[in-house]
């Protein structure tokens, strides 16, 4: 008889994600916002197991239902990035505003000082410029992306049927709400009914403004000249840091809240523009090395923040073989002719598919 050829673990584990992509999807998210960054740290599978398990199955219902339902929602209403933008925003008010409390609550522990400051009309404004756009591209944006590009058929495909759909909902309404009570048990914090039927109306008007606006453009990407690598990573590199550098001055400096508000948004502006323009629309190695720009800050404060035991450098190296995996797969797709090409074919792909 004929041996079976022998599959390295390593190969069956990305043959298995490429047949199974929502799993690959979950292992992103929260894999990136929370894992990489030690929000929920790794190092508590040892010193504090039932944490640990607690954290992991409230961030896959939180995250990974979230991540799931807008990718297919994107799809299904044949949208672009603005508006997996926009319902990225709408996570981030129900994650950070309705689940955990810390867009109203000025006492809550990763607000710090920026309950105090920007503190108005029972919200945090300025922590909220931050952390709402951070959920949109950290939690949703980089995870959608980083999965087309690894798993390219899932751009044009939902991952979920229609009942996994209706799963995916009960899941993360479940999760929110499991949520809320465990702060408001821990805490004694609670938002108060007008500001969490407000909170709702926000993300319901964010899903449907996400639903309205204009339809993606086909065939429209790469119109920009593509940056080089270095210039792309050193770009995105200086996000977090200039969003938490914008707060931190304005605060500091004794600037009006409301100024500094605006300035935090702006700054994210500019890198999101810088993105859309140069990055995703120009060369696939200009955005894998934008993407790792975005991610190192996140991965330093990770392992900064477990210096005892850092065992969320296990996650960190794993990060970095799939996006040197992305790279090396892209080679020879650079430059602006090559992307048109690619963005040409992907454009026939869509209107064979929604014709």
């Amino acid at each position: 008889m004929e041996a079976k050829a022998h599959i390295p673990f390593g190969a069956q584990v990305v043959l298995y994600l490429k047949a199974h992509p929502a799993i690959a999807l979950l292992f992103l998210t929260p894999g990136i916002p929370e894992y990489l960054s030690s929000s929920s740290p790794i190092n508590a599978i040892v010193l504090n197991p039932p944490l640990f398990v607690f954290q992991l199955l409230a961030n896959l219902g939180l995250y990974g239902s979230g991540a799931l339902l807008i990718h297919d929602a994107e799809i299904r209403w044949k949208k672009g990035w603005t508006s997996i933008l926009l319902l990225g925003a709408a996570y981030g008010i129900l994650e950070e505003g309705v689940a955990l409390g810390t867009l109203f609550d000025p006492n809550a522990g990763p607000v710090g000082a920026l309950g105090s400051y920007g503190h108005w009309l029972g919200v945090n404004w300025v922590w909220a410029a931050g952390i709402v756009p951070f959920h949109a591209i950290y939690s949703i944006s980089i995870p959608i992306l980083l999965l087309g590009m690894a798993i390219p058929e899932t751009r044009l495909k939902p991952l979920l049927a229609r009942r996994g759909t209706l799963a995916g909902l009960l899941v993360l309404s479940f999760d929110v709400v499991i949520l809320m009570v465990v702060v408001w048990h821990v805490s004694g914090y609670w938002m108060g009914w007008p500001i969490l039927m407000l909170s709702l109306l926000s993300i319901g008007g964010l899903v449907y403004l996400s639903f309205r606006i204009k339809p993606r453009q086909v065939g429209t990407v790469g119109v920009h000249p593509a940056p080089s690598a270095k210039v792309a990573s050193v770009v995105g590199l200086s996000f977090f840091p200039a969003v938490l550098l914008t707060q931190s001055l304005g605060r500091g400096a004794g600037a009006p809240p409301p100024l500094d508000f605006l300035l935090v948004i702006a700054v994210q502006t500019l890198y999101l523009l810088y993105a859309a323009g140069k990055t995703w629309g120009g060369s696939r190695r200009g955005t894998i090395a934008f993407v790792l720009g975005l991610l190192v800050p996140i991965m330093v404060f990770g392992v900064l923040a477990e210096l005892t035991l850092p065992l969320t450098l296990v996650a960190d190296i794993a990060m970095v073989a799939f996006l040197r995996r992305l790279w090396a797969n892209e080679k020879g797709s650079d430059g602006a002719a090559s992307w048109r090409q690619q963005a040409a074919s992907r454009a026939r792909e869509e209107l064979n598919l929604f014709s």
